[in-house]
């Protein structure tokens, strides 16, 4: 109810909902002669609709469907109450009062957000279930080790110190579950990059193209230790969603480090992902960022922050020369302004946009696999992209040939007509040159987080 958001209300009104609350779980039970669980958030204070709670709301409602239809249990009745002094939700089901009890219990008990979970189970005479009833202790203080209702009713906590406490539980549980979900689309866009079949040169199912010191588990080890820090950058860029996305990008990169050493102790020193440590890494941070600033955490605005974040990383590059170029990439820049990932991520990684993502949308629409998907969006990459991985294996002259050639193939038939047996052709053409598009597989990585991020 939109006009009770963000309104206070009296005492008066709280003892009526709890009167009404009575009385319409005494109805329910009567009609549909079954047991009863009855659901409302446990917030202090007078304000009790706002959309955080709201959101809280939602999530039990979930997880109270999810128990029961994970053990099976029929809901016969669903309704929900959208009053000022609270939502409340209420179930009817076939099963011993005892038994729903132990598993809302276990509901309540399972995460931080339960601890303001207010589940009451009832039989169907009407009588509540307690939890003493299963012989599990009282539910503790928000703020303290104590006793809820003895803290409750001796008011050992100041109001404004309990409502503070409740929202910074529904924030963080909402902000862990989202870092969760991004650090997940970032790892499973790791093992679909590696397990897409066939790429030219590159490691895949089916062998390990124009390597010879890593193979398909070298990526998945990597790959699990990396998880658990683009977890973190997606909360850093949530605790720092007051500041520039410049600065964000600062914050970050502490982290960026450590995960590559984490990277180089799975893979005994041998280079899986560095280069995704610093994409993925860059759109894990944006995407915490626009959540916690409340604004879409889609594929424009992520690209966007992406951008903002990165104005200014190719400053490193102005005044190098040919001659006072030291290291490979810079040497690359000096000779031929290609700034490699630095660029694609101060552009916004604007080949992901021109050449990845919308390949992959469509090969999909039309009903390819993931997996053909990836291996054509792949071919349009490496026909489109400066990779610096196949100049420093071989020349710019090289890649210009590679490209000619590919861009040929998918002049003459179409990028959706392609066919393995020609991609393989081409997986072996690269061994023998000893190339590997490590560049463009990034970016097809990149391409496969924001569809995943998106879907």
């Amino acid at each position: 109810m939109l006009n009770d958001l963000n309104r206070e209300v009296t005492l008066g009104d709280m003892l009526d909902a709890r009167e009404n609350r009575v009385k319409m779980q005494r109805e329910i039970i009567e009609r549909y002669k079954g047991t009863l669980i009855s659901f409302m958030l446990n917030i202090p204070g007078n304000l009790k609709i706002f959309p955080l709670c709201i959101k809280a709301h939602n999530e039990a409602v979930k997880l109270i469907t999810n128990s029961l239809r994970r053990y099976g249990i029929p809901i016969i009745y669903q309704t929900e109450n959208k009053v000022k002094t609270g939502y409340e939700s209420f179930f009817v089901v076939k099963e011993q009062p005892i038994i729903i009890k132990r598993l809302m219990t276990d509901i309540e008990n399972s995460c931080e957000l339960g601890r303001i979970f207010d589940i009451d189970v009832l039989g169907d005479e009407g009588n509540k279930i307690s939890r003493s009833d299963l012989n599990i202790a009282e539910r503790s203080c928000l703020i303290c080790n104590d006793i809820g209702h003895a803290c409750s009713r001796s008011r050992k906590h100041p109001i404004e110190d309990l409502q503070k406490k409740a929202k910074e539980i529904m924030e963080n549980y909402f902000f862990n579950q989202f870092a969760d979900n991004c650090a997940a689309c970032a790892g499973r866009a790791l093992l679909y990059e590696v397990c897409i079949t066939p790429k030219p040169g590159l490691v895949d199912r089916n062998n390990n193209g124009s390597h010879k010191d890593m193979d398909i588990y070298t990526f998945i080890d990597s790959t699990s230790e990396l998880i658990p820090y683009f977890r973190d950058i997606v909360l850093s860029g949530i605790k720092f969603y007051s500041e520039k996305p410049k600065e964000v990008f600062e914050r970050i990169r502490y982290l960026g480090m450590l995960a590559e050493d984490c990277m180089f102790a799975a893979t005994n020193n041998i280079n899986t992902h560095k280069g995704l440590i610093f994409s993925l890494g860059i759109i894990c941070a944006s995407s915490g960022y626009l959540y916690k600033n409340e604004e879409a955490v889609n594929t424009y605005n992520i690209l966007k922050i992406s951008r903002e974040m990165t104005s200014g990383i190719n400053d490193d590059f102005n005044g190098i020369t040919e001659k006072s170029a030291k290291t490979f990439g810079e040497k690359l820049y000096a000779a031929y302004g290609i700034a490699g990932i630095r660029g694609e991520a101060a552009s916004g990684f604007a080949s992901v946009k021109n050449y990845g993502l919308p390949v992959l949308k469509i090969l999909i629409k039309k009903g390819y696999s993931l997996n053909q998907a990836g291996a054509l969006t792949l071919l349009n990459l490496i026909a489109n992209v400066k990779d610096t991985n196949i100049i420093a294996r071989s020349s710019i002259e090289t890649l210009k040939e590679v490209q000619f050639q590919i861009n040929n193939l998918i002049n003459k038939k179409g990028i959706e007509n392609i066919s393995i047996a020609e991609i393989m052709d081409l997986d072996n053409q690269f061994i023998e040159k000893n190339l590997s598009p490590g560049g463009c597989a990034d970016l097809l990585a990149v391409t496969l987080m924001l569809y995943f991020l998106e879907n």
